[in-house]
């Protein structure tokens, strides 16, 4: 599996490092089952994590980030993007939420920010349910306008990535 990593820092010494990880050929037609018409797509998940796990990041870092994110789409013209939060323990102040919703709402917060140029770049999204019942988290799907027709096919394959 091919990646591109950034290291994002938040000039406050901490840093988030994004991963593109983007998924080989043969995941493509075998595992997603993308038609040959659109061999050429793409696909690729969003792995966020954060540098110094025990210090706080500034926002800052995650403005960067969505930067980066769109310059992406940029460079990857066929590419479907897929970002799923994880479940991994999280201390916040938030103890009313859960920490895959606490990432939610921090992805959602500058997600919606940027709603405009994705727009306007003809990049649209779908949130999907990952995991199993009882384990499951909040993902969303990146996609151009034209790989709608088989956008169905990436997310039926994240729905189900973690199901045991």
């Amino acid at each position: 599996m091919e990646s591109i990593e950034t290291i994002i820092p938040d000039n406050e010494g901490n840093h988030l490092v994004v991963v593109l990880s983007f998924y080989e050929d043969n995941d493509k037609v075998g595992t997603f089952q993308i038609p040959t018409e659109f061999a050429d797509l793409d696909i690729a998940d969003i792995a966020i994590n954060k540098l110094n796990l025990d210090m706080p990041l500034s926002l800052c870092a995650f403005f960067k980030m969505c930067h980066w994110l769109i310059e992406q789409f940029s460079i990857f013209h066929n590419a479907v993007f897929s970002f799923i939060c994880s479940t991994e323990p999280l201390e916040t102040h938030h103890s009313d939420m859960t920490s895959e919703q606490y990432r939610w709402s921090l992805f959602e917060y500058f997600y919606q920010r940027k709603i405009p140029k994705l727009t306007a770049m003809g990049i649209e999204s779908r949130d999907i349910i990952v995991g199993p019942q009882g384990y499951q988290t909040f993902a969303r799907v990146f996609y151009r306008i034209k790989h709608a027709p088989v956008i169905h096919l990436v997310i039926e394959h994240l729905s189900h990535k973690y199901s045991f």
